[in-house]
């Protein structure tokens, strides 16, 4: 048996990562159940802000500049790459499986459209946009 445990274990197996779904379904009730939200939920951004660090020392020197204006868009890449990984829009239960999946093939997507230059480089957004528009078409098809 192995003892190594990946990100799904954290959200499935250890409290703070039941804590963390508990708040996302319904705070109040969370609440109710004695989880302490505040502590959480610090906790939660906290580790948002170390992942953000990470990711922005990964990028900079690739990108060889910063600037504000860098990140401009990628919730809705992110958003997307959940979604078209399987996670429901009207909520339930994603897997970081299918994030990852959704986002390699987002980035596909995006990388076949920059190379072929079937649309402007501009549009990448509204294809983003409309790939969620198909998938939430078939998650409604799936009830």
């Amino acid at each position: 048996s192995s003892t190594s445990r990946g990100l799904g274990d954290v959200y499935k197996r250890q409290a703070y990562g039941r804590y963390v779904q508990a708040i996302g379904s319904n705070e109040q009730v969370a609440r109710y159940a004695a989880v302490d939200v505040d502590r959480v939920k610090i906790l939660t951004y906290m580790l948002l802000g170390v992942c953000v660090g990470i990711a922005t020392l990964l990028y900079v020197p690739r990108l060889g500049s910063a600037s504000p204006t860098t990140g401009l868009l990628w919730e809705l890449e992110a958003i997307a790459a959940v979604i078209v990984g399987g996670t429901a829009l009207k909520g339930g239960a994603g897997s970081i499986t299918g994030t990852v999946v959704g986002a390699i093939l987002l980035s596909v997507i995006s990388n076949i459209l920059n190379l072929t230059s079937i649309i402007s480089v501009y549009l990448n957004a509204a294809v983003q946009g409309f790939v969620i528009i198909i998938v939430a078409f078939l998650q409604r098809g799936k009830r």
